[in-house]
């Protein structure tokens, strides 16, 4: 497994982004679509725990052209972070997602088939991927505001698979039965929620947010999901 700072060419310039490769073979890969915190060490053990287990990884840098904050922010920035996410387009956004499903096709490691996963803020991102991108199926962990985005759901023509907290102040348990409700509808949907998860929960670096056997039941079954793509 190598893990490796690599530029993705859009029509707009170069996205970077963290890679991580399995040592041996190829199978399903896995474009990350991270908080508002950006590609943090959190993010980045994600990909390299991916290629452990056989899938390359890729997380791209979603703010990369913000003239602010391009980086990484820690949990104490989290209102630079909220005022930054805003200010992606989303259009541009599902463009620079586009464009690392293409790179990651490309690469040995990958057999073809890729999926999303998208985490808070990337949430919806998994969503309009799995609706308008081709892409093999997708999680959101802790989705931020997927009811801002039921519209899509008739859209979607692959598995998708929904992680929340039942403590999240993000996705209330309201919003998490209108996700029920509409991957309900669908073929290959479902929805776990987990007792005691806060948003944010799949991280490690959000203190008292994190709930790691939460955490590891929702690798667990990303891990078996990937499995069935």
């Amino acid at each position: 497994m190598v893990g490796q700072d690599i530029s993705i060419v859009c029509e707009n310039g170069e996205i970077p982004a963290y890679f991580s490769e399995p040592k041996v073979d190829n199978g399903p890969g896995v474009i990350i679509i991270s908080a508002i915190f950006g590609v943090d060490d959190d993010t980045k053990k994600m990909c390299d725990k991916l290629a452990e287990s056989g899938h390359p990884a890729m997380a791209l840098n979603m703010f990369w052209k913000d003239e602010i904050d391009s980086g990484p922010l820690l949990l104490e920035n989290y209102d630079r972070a909220i005022a930054r996410a805003q200010r992606v387009d989303r259009k541009s956004g599902n463009a620079y997602i586009r464009a690392s499903i293409d790179k990651l096709k490309s690469a040995s490691s990958c057999d073809g088939k890729v999926a999303v996963f998208g985490f808070c803020y990337g949430g919806p991102y998994a969503v309009e991927a799995a609706a308008h991108l081709g892409v093999d199926g997708a999680i959101s962990f802790h989705g931020s505001y997927i009811e801002k985005f039921l519209e899509e759901f008739k859209n979607i023509n692959c598995p998708i698979d929904f992680h929340f907290g039942d403590n999240d102040n993000v996705a209330p348990m309201d919003v998490i039965r209108l996700v029920e409700a509409e991957c309900s509808k669908l073929e290959d949907a479902n929805v776990f929620v987990y007792s005691g998860g806060a948003h944010g929960y799949m991280f490690p670096n959000r203190g008292d947010g994190y709930h790691a056997k939460a955490a590891e039941l929702s690798w667990d079954r990303a891990i078996e999901f990937l499995k069935k793509i």
